[in-house]
């Protein structure tokens, strides 16, 4: 295993010529996954609770973006396909990767409601399932979730310092009007999956 800069530098070095890409990536789920929640919710802006409900509904639909997004950029590192039909691939295995993702927003939402602590250590533990669910077709949505959290035994707080390190990064993107995350997100999705290809490699 290298140490947390290593990974940030292979992730800067793998996204070289490929900002863009991974820019419109990241906008393409962005305006899928909020964009035209707020334009379909749009005609019910005079009944709160029917709006808040329609975007509610449009969010869970489109969980698999997500999955989507970092496969992506497993992809741009290991130089696979990335055309950006890509992103749409989680809908191909919908049930599965719906599952997974609905899954980890329960967890990580009841870690938070007993404490912060265990919410962020659930979101760090279940960091992996969807390279997991990736690289395994036939894994069920709730064994990738395990196997996130077993294969991250003994990296949690090491890659709770990694998560933590884009902070900085996190605070210029909002002073950008949110503009940064365009290039933010590609950064930090794609350093996640290089400690995943080590991880990977290291637990077999």
């Amino acid at each position: 295993m290298g140490t947390n800069q290593d990974y940030k530098n292979r992730a800067l070095a793998d996204l070289e010529g490929n900002w863009g890409k991974g820019a419109i990536a990241t906008l393409i789920v962005a305006l899928i996954t909020g964009g035209i929640s707020d334009v379909v919710s749009m005609p019910f802006s005079s009944a709160p609770a029917t709006s808040m409900g329609i975007q509610g509904l449009w969010t869970l639909i489109s969980l698999p973006m997500g999955w989507g997004l970092a496969v992506f950029f497993l992809n741009i590192i290991r130089k696979e396909d990335t055309r950006y039909a890509r992103l749409f691939d989680g809908f191909k295995d919908y049930i599965r990767v719906f599952l997974a993702e609905f899954l980890m927003c329960i967890a990580i939402a009841i870690g938070f409601c007993l404490l912060i602590i265990p919410g962020i250590m659930l979101a760090i533990g279940l960091t992996m399932t969807d390279f997991i669910l990736k690289d395994d077709k036939e894994i069920s949505a709730v064994d990738a979730l395990f196997k996130s959290w077993k294969m991250t035994k003994g990296h949690k707080m090491r890659l709770f310092w990694l998560a933590l390190s884009f902070i900085g990064w996190a605070i210029l993107s909002l002073l950008t009007l949110g503009i940064g995350f365009l290039f933010l997100v590609p950064y930090y999705e794609a350093t996640f999956a290089h400690y995943y290809e080590d991880l990977k490699d290291n637990t077999l």
